[in-house]
């Protein structure tokens, strides 16, 4: 690729700064150069499913062997064969940023749903060591043996806009996914991820490709799939509120990406 543009600077700087830096734009993000296609994930929104299927999907297209022994593999860069925008450099995912003719697509989810599935994995005092809770904690000064509940965590994001910036988990997806600077291609849903995965596989890969299913793999699930139990009335004004960028987001996907392609019907 050529020597990327001020242009194309410019954008690369801005999205970082969207996700909230260079290093979590580098794990969120999957991109491969030659196939053509950037996938901006977000914690919970079908992303161990997406970035295990990219992956494996890569592995097929150039004849390599690969695979998954545990799910901890596939949170782990090192371990994929997929690149993130560090392992081709800034100016290359620039100018894939630039390129109509690359795929960029990202998956949403319901905020309140993901915020459940959220706290239920990594914040609720049952997983009182959690990574994301322990800095969260830390960042509020509170003990992590204290119960904060999914009640009190939803009023405080409330309370706190920038409380929303500490981790990824928090951030909304319209943050993670760059949604207001990115061309997208192509947006799916969560809730609908098999046949959505299916569509823009077609686009990526040209062909049906396997599809991972932690639940069946590992007998896991880290997305909250088969979450169980409804958000109290109280909690989920409050997740509405907190989170209401992300509605706002989804009411424009739903005119803008009918059946999940840009500008097709359907």
């Amino acid at each position: 690729m050529s020597q990327y543009s001020e242009h194309e600077t410019e954008m690369t700087e801005a999205v970082s700064r969207m996700v909230g830096g260079n290093k979590t734009l580098n794990y969120f993000t999957h991109l491969h150069e030659e196939i053509g296609f950037i996938y901006f994930s977000a914690p919970a929104v079908a992303n161990i499913r997406t970035t295990a299927s990219l992956n494996l999907a890569v592995a097929e297209t150039l004849g390599v062997k690969f695979g998954y022994q545990d799910l901890g593999a596939v949170y782990k860069r090192q371990s994929s064969i997929v690149a993130g925008p560090k392992g081709v450099g800034p100016g290359v995912f620039a100018e894939m940023l630039d390129d109509p003719d690359v795929v960029k697509l990202t998956f949403l989810r319901d905020p309140v749903e993901r915020f459940a599935a959220l706290y239920r994995r990594v914040f609720s005092i049952n997983t009182m060591r959690a990574r994301p809770r322990v800095q969260l904690f830390g960042h509020l000064g509170i003990p992590v043996e204290e119960n904060l509940s999914m009640l009190d965590l939803a009023e405080l994001l409330c309370e706190e806009e920038e409380l929303k910036l500490q981790l990824p988990h928090l951030r909304s997806q319209r943050q993670m996914a760059a949604f207001d600077l990115v061309d997208y291609s192509f947006i799916g849903r969560h809730e609908t991820w098999e046949d959505d995965f299916s569509r823009i596989s077609q686009e990526i890969f040209g062909r049906d490709v396997a599809q991972f299913d932690p639940i069946k793999v590992f007998n896991q699930d880290p997305e909250g799939v088969e979450l169980q139990g409804n958000v109290d009335a109280e909690t989920r004004a409050a997740l509405e509120e907190a989170y209401r960028e992300d509605y706002e987001m989804l009411e424009e996907v739903d005119e803008l990406f009918p059946g999940g392609f840009a500008g097709q019907s359907g």
